[in-house]
């Protein structure tokens, strides 16, 4: 069996691991990276992902820091742009003589690397300083994730990947999920030339959608600082959510239906016109079972009009998950520490790791900003994102205003230094108002349980 020894073994190649490399390569300038990776490409989720899915997010505030994405000012990247420019920046880490990337290849519970084409092809790897877990997260999508429900076998239940190779029309499309994934699919339908009339669509809960106008270069200090002032001046938490609507920040589907979910999934006004014409969203609950004739759900049933595909949208994206330390011994586990924006989270711990800090130091500079998903879980993570630039600031505040990862670095320095100052006004007052706003569930503000230590990946 082949040996090598690095100084870092990242699990995964997707947008944070890769990240948190970029960024590493660049803060530290001797260390040794060893890539590891399930898929035979880098990009992670983006891999599996339908062909016309895009950015939700402006370009200049996504991939690595070190490289450029998109046009510039509003551009949303496609699948295709991204995939190839993960590739380049690949190729970059590479000519580094630094990096070493395995591969259609994973770490087994011996710490070895395994090809998973061939299991008599190993690697013994000695990690002289970390493993760095890049996978923690689990991001989902409906290509690699069976639905929940169950689904008789003369049902046509495709992900929303296979839209785009549909060879024949269909009487009525069924889209299942609320969420990003639900209204891209409903959207590409649209476009596509598909009537209203024929698309159906189960929302299991409705989402508070972010306008994305105000995501903008030049605009995100402002709005964010708006979440802020909301949450400390409103009474409870609908005042928030509908202050945040009147102001033209937040958007909903329906005007009838008050969501429940809040995911930071962005739309266009344009787009939400589009979404608005079709008319046949159903709302019985979360779909149970799909057979021939009907649809099973928790509020009820529905009947099954002619020949239906049924697009299933429903695989959990960034699923919540339960904190754990960032930094431990001899292992990293990358997580978010900036509400929905996980690239540069990672590049902030990449930066951490190559300060001359302790560990609890680095825990405690940045606090876990779990992945949201119901609109309670808004008003505390936004807080917590906001503490954390702020406690930041002395430390890596030079940093920040150069990642081209941190959107707000792109609004100039007025506009950033004015930011920051209103913000240590706000951000204790809404802290304080937390408890009336969002009743204690417990877990989020439970101590962290340790993380699991030693060079073996899980």
């Amino acid at each position: 069996m082949n040996h090598i020894e690095t100084d870092y073994l990242i699990i995964g190649a997707g947008a944070m691991s890769l990240a948190f490399a970029d960024e590493l390569l660049a803060s530290s300038r001797d260390a040794h990276l060893t890539i590891v990776e399930r898929r035979s490409a880098p990009g992670g989720h983006w891999v599996d992902a339908y062909p016309f899915v895009r950015l939700h997010q402006p370009a200049i505030g996504y991939g690595v820091n070190s490289a450029r994405l998109g046009s510039g000012g509003e551009d949303l990247s496609s699948r295709s742009e991204i995939l190839a420019y993960y590739e380049r920046v690949i190729a970059r880490m590479l000519a580094t003589g630094r990096v070493s990337v395995h591969f259609t290849c994973e770490v087994d519970a011996d710490g070895d690397i395994v090809s998973l084409l061939d299991d008599r092809k190993r690697i013994a790897v000695t990690v002289r300083r970390r493993v760095v877990d890049g996978g923690y997260m689990k991001v989902e999508v409906p290509a690699t994730h069976p639905p929940r429900y169950a689904v008789d076998d003369d049902v046509t239940l495709v992900p929303p990947n296979a839209l785009a190779r549909m060879q024949s029309s269909s009487d009525r499309y069924v889209v299942i999920g609320a969420g990003k994934t639900g209204i891209d699919s409903v959207l590409f339908l649209l476009d596509h030339g598909v009537r209203p009339d024929r698309i159906q669509w189960i929302l299991s809960a409705d989402i508070w959608m972010w306008n994305r106008a105000h995501v903008q270069r030049g605009q995100v200090g402002e709005e964010l600082l708006s979440f802020v002032r909301a949450i400390a001046e409103e009474d409870d938490l609908a005042s928030v959510y509908r202050r945040l609507e009147r102001q033209g920040s937040l958007l909903r589907l329906s005007s009838d239906v008050e969501p429940r979910r809040w995911r930071c999934a962005t739309v266009s006004v344009a787009e939400l016109e589009k979404l608005r014409r079709v008319t046949d969203q159903v709302r019985l609950g979360r779909v149970q079972r799909i057979s021939r004739h009907q649809v099973l759900l928790d509020g009820g049933t529905l009947p099954v009009a002619g020949r239906s595909v049924f697009v299933d949208c429903t695989a959990n994206g960034l699923t919540p998950r339960t904190p754990k330390p960032i930094f431990a011994p001899e292992r990293i586990t990358l997580q978010s520490v900036y509400m929905c924006q996980q690239v540069l989270s990672a590049a902030v711990i990449a930066r951490m790791e190559s300060m001359a800090m302790e560990d609890a130091e680095r825990n405690a500079l940045w606090s876990v900003v779990p992945h949201p998903n119901d609109s309670a879980d808004m008003p505390e993570l936004m807080v917590r994102t906001m503490k954390n630039l702020l406690a930041a600031q002395p430390a890596m505040g030079w940093w920040l205003w150069r990642a081209r990862l941190n959107i707000l670095s792109h609004d100039g320095s007025l506009a950033y230094l004015r930011a920051a100052i209103q913000a240590m006004r706000w951000v204790r007052r809404a802290e304080a108002r937390l408890p009336a706003l969002v009743p204690p569930r417990g877990g989020s503000d439970e101590p962290l349980a340790p993380a699991e230590s030693g060079h073996r990946a899980a």
